[in-house]
């Protein structure tokens, strides 16, 4: 991937300036910083390279806004068949082996797709909403990211590190974390005592949490919406796939994956926002993959691009 991709700025909305002000002075992740064992969840891709942090002296290039139709979020778009994406979808996965589900929106007509959008198991997407979390306690207390919590956060989210996510969980709380997600209008996510890549959620509530670090100010303002943006877009390459899969120089994304294995195979998931060509959306995917990681990580991307395709023209 062309680094100019890899290292993709999404300033979008008002408050951008204060939302870097926010991330402003970042330092780098150190060689060898903790991070979790490769093959668990939320780690680093195998072979995942280092990546620097992103720093405000570099994120002054012109990147897209957010031009979804007035008032359409990720909660309010109306539901449609779309027979074509589906016969595309099942005609792909009978070469593959596994389950996948999904929901996509289309942001700019305001329609909404479902394909076998079961509930699964969270794995790192939820890391979103632990940042967002931990935005909205220091939003409520009118305070910026404390150096530790900038250092926290960019681990988690850029590089998917599950100790730092331990870290920061503890800090903002699970009765938190389900304070902000019912502000977000996740209701068919359950949050509970055990480990929290294995809390439940449904591909319709990963679209509402990835919807309230874009849009209104119902959970997070303009400059802490930017940080959340920011970060996902500064994903390391390496973990760039799936919701990442349409990136090129016109098409922009902040996303955040999750892996791990189980039994019966690994568990691959993807949620994010994509504008550009035309199009812009949230997809979120949730799949088994029985022959391990990189299987469900092309089977992901592979469904990915069927989706970004079928928005060059209307879902219905």
């Amino acid at each position: 991937m062309p680094a100019a991709i890899g290292r993709r700025r999404l300033l979008v909305g008002g408050g951008a300036a204060a939302g870097l002000a926010v991330l402003g002075g970042c330092d780098s992740i150190a060689p060898g910083a903790r991070t979790a064992p490769l093959g668990t969840a939320g780690s680093t891709s195998p072979a995942s390279p280092s990546s620097p942090a992103p720093t405000a002296s570099t994120a002054a290039t012109p990147t897209p806004t957010p031009t979804r139709s007035a008032g359409v979020t990720a909660g309010t778009a109306s539901s449609v068949e779309a027979p074509r994406l589906t016969e595309r979808i099942e005609r792909y996965l009978a070469t593959r082996r596994g389950r996948l589900g999904l929901e996509l929106v289309d942001l700019r007509r305001g329609e909404s797709f479902r394909f076998e959008a079961r509930e699964g198991y969270c794995y790192s997407t939820i890391k979103v909403l632990i940042l967002t979390t931990l935005l909205r306690q220091l939003q409520e207390d009118g305070a910026d990211l404390g150096a530790q919590q900038r250092r926290l956060a960019e681990r988690m989210i850029t590089r998917s590190d599950n100790a730092a996510t331990e870290s920061l969980l503890a800090q903002v709380g699970r009765d938190e974390v389900t304070r902000v997600a019912a502000l977000a209008g996740m209701h068919r996510t359950e949050i509970d005592r055990g480990w929290w890549g294995h809390w439940r959620t449904v591909p319709g509530d990963l679209n509402l949490m990835v919807d309230a670090v874009l849009s209104s100010d119902r959970v997070l303002d303009g400059a802490r919406r930017t940080v959340a943006r920011f970060l996902m877009a500064e994903v390391v390459p390496a973990q760039r796939w799936g919701v990442f899969a349409p990136e090129s120089s016109t098409v922009h994304v902040a996303a955040k994956n999750g892996w791990g294995p189980l039994p019966d195979g690994y568990r691959v998931n993807s949620s994010g926002w994509v504008q550009g060509d035309d199009r812009e959306y949230v997809l979120s995917v949730l799949a088994s993959s029985p022959r391990g990681f990189t299987y469900g990580r092309r089977t992901v991307s592979g469904v990915v691009q069927l989706c970004h395709e079928a928005l060059g023209e209307e879902l219905a």
